[in-house]
């Protein structure tokens, strides 16, 4: 299950629902780092492209259990 996450870039705020962050957790997050993803921007439904690498901090959206997995 994807998780929902939300982050600022360039004065606009983003929500997406990623399917390339599957656990919330630093380890994930640093695999991430190096990537580069096409997104849907739950907000506009525009198609955007997210260098992760460029976005200093995410916020966590979905609802997770205690391993950091998607549970909504």
């Amino acid at each position: 299950m994807a998780l929902r996450v939300e982050f600022d870039y360039a004065g606009r705020t983003y929500t997406v629902e990623s399917r390339s962050i599957n656990m919330w957790n630093v380890h994930m997050l640093a695999k991430m780092n190096d990537k580069m993803t096409i997104e849907t921007d739950l907000r506009t439904k525009e198609k955007i492209f997210v260098t992760w690498s460029e976005v200093g901090v995410i916020r966590l959206v979905s609802a997770v259990d205690e391993k950091g997995f998607a549970t909504d």
